[in-house]
């Protein structure tokens, strides 16, 4: 899941490790400032150090065996979630004697690349949060296990439809929440200027250009050269009836529905702030909560940023389904758990991410960022929305728009084809070429980019674009020749 970083904060009842990482090093060597991911060590409590003594030595003592040790990849670095994982390690730590499971931390914005990084090095990958625009091409190069026995025993009727992904007919990644995008507004600049909640797209454009006066604008869009800017585009390619890709695999991207698309997001565009050509996640976020706009997309996560650091504006705020064209869809992204083929520890590994993401412990991790953290399993959604939480009590009707929203998402590198006829319904095949569109920098986001700098019109970015993407395709159909088109659904 994509998310603006925090600080951690200090956590008193756990030891921690900080260890530079070697990208770290690099940066430093070449003269460059880099902001220093910590690599954090859940270090069992307790550990007795040997006394110096004058008295004579003895037999030496037995050595206990080596832990084995789980990484354990994540972005997930909000304070509360950092705190309530390294509750639950702990808890399992002691409830399983041996292990030691090790907390990477890495930005959203980086995963995807620190993910080859590593791969690359031939660093033990563990259990870590795949990135989509990877995950289909990595099953095919075998550096995923097989998860089929991990959903056996938790139950696979319990899973939410769509939620597990499948390739090869074997479960390669589990979700842990699905976090679903809306719009939000503040209700009081809209009140102000005498005008409702958007119904419709002319609506938006109208209030995003009326609400942009003085030192506040209409609406944050990022177009800088990152996933948010593809993920927030492609709520306007779908609900205008385009798509990138056919669900047998064909280029959808230069359909007509695309152009209008395009025109919209550029026609919104206007009434973003300055520098907003440069933006991801985490300048958006930060500008709706400084007040800076009034109009912004993002998923839960901003309401309980919201409720924790201004009840005041949150009281002002509403959230709406994105009006953005005719058809009902949203963005919606799978945060999902997959383990390396190669990691050391693979029985203990397994066991471990069983344990995390079931039962009441998928409970305490998703209820950190409540409507957010949507969680998989139809068994623990039941409870979900019965927290007694302050946060839960004061904005259930956010967090239930969201949950209600679930079944009209869509994503860009899991569901390809999901639009056709200019009609949405779900697929479930994902585009096996989706790090080469979709990665950083990626054909879509530069193309808005190029577009927002005013470096090309809509349409010639456009046209280079689709020329781009359609060798970009056919190259890899050629150099996998095994590649069978799938077959669309009804």
């Amino acid at each position: 899941m994509t998310r603006p970083c925090r600080s951690l904060g200090k956590i008193q009842w756990m030891r921690l490790s900080l260890i530079v990482v070697l990208m770290t090093m690099v940066a430093c060597a070449s003269g460059q400032a880099s902001a220093v991911t910590p690599i954090v060590t859940a270090t069992p409590i307790g550990t007795v150090r040997p006394i110096e003594t004058d008295q004579p030595i003895g037999p030496p003592p037995t050595v206990p065996l080596a832990p084995k040790v789980i990484p354990f990849f994540t972005t997930e670095s909000d304070p509360n979630q950092l705190t309530v994982l390294q509750e639950l390690i702990l808890e399992y730590q002691q409830l399983n004697p041996g292990i030691e499971v090790d907390i990477v931390l890495a930005s959203p914005s980086s995963r995807g690349s620190r993910l080859l990084t590593a791969l690359a090095s031939g660093a033990d990958l563990g259990i870590f949060e795949i990135e989509p625009t990877l995950i289909a091409q990595w099953v095919d190069a075998g550096y995923l296990l097989p998860l089929d026995d991990v959903v056996s025993a938790i139950g696979v009727n319990d899973f939410v439809a769509g939620s597990l992904f499948r390739q090869n007919d074997h479960v390669y990644a589990v979700p842990y929440a699905i976090s679903v995008y809306g719009l939000w507004i503040r209700t009081d600049l809209l009140q102000q200027a005498g005008l409702s909640l958007p119904r419709n797209y002319a609506e938006l454009l109208r209030a995003a250009k009326t609400l942009t006066k003085g030192n506040t604008y209409g609406i944050a869009l990022p177009a800088g050269q990152n996933i948010a800017t593809v993920n927030y585009f492609s709520v306007f390619l779908w609900q205008n009836g385009g798509d990138y890709f056919t669900c047998d695999g064909n280029l959808a991207f230069g359909d007509s529905p695309t152009l209008q698309a395009i025109r919209r997001w550029a026609d919104l565009a206007q009434y973003a702030p300055p520098g907003y050509t440069t933006w991801g996640y985490r300048e958006q976020i930060d500008s709706f909560l400084n007040g800076r706009v009034a109009m912004t997309i993002y998923g839960g996560r901003l309401g309980v940023q919201l409720h924790e650091s201004n009840r005041e504006l949150a009281d002002n705020v509403t959230v709406i389904f994105p009006p953005f064209g005719d058809q009902q869809v949203t963005l919606g992204v799978w945060s999902r758990f997959a383990i390396a083929a190669g990691t050391k520890n693979q029985a203990e590994a397994k066991a471990f991410l069983q344990w995390l993401i079931s039962g009441d412990r998928l409970l305490r991790y998703d209820m950190t960022l409540p409507g957010h953290m949507i969680p998989p399993l139809e068994s623990v959604r039941a409870v979900a929305l019965d927290a007694a939480s302050d946060y839960v009590q004061r904005h259930t009707d956010w967090i239930r728009s969201f949950y209600d929203w679930a079944a009209f998402t869509n994503h860009p590198a899991m569901n390809m084809g999901s639009v056709r006829a200019g009609q949405f319904k779900r697929s479930d095949q994902a585009p096996r070429w989706a790090w080469e569109v979709f990665g950083q920098p990626g054909l879509v986001d530069t193309m808005l980019q190029e577009i927002a700098l005013g470096t090309r019109e809509a349409d010639s970015a456009w046209q280079a674009a689709v020329g781009k993407m359609a060798q970009t395709i056919a190259a890899w159909k050629t150099t996998h020749p095994a590649w069978k088109a799938p077959e669309c659904s009804p």
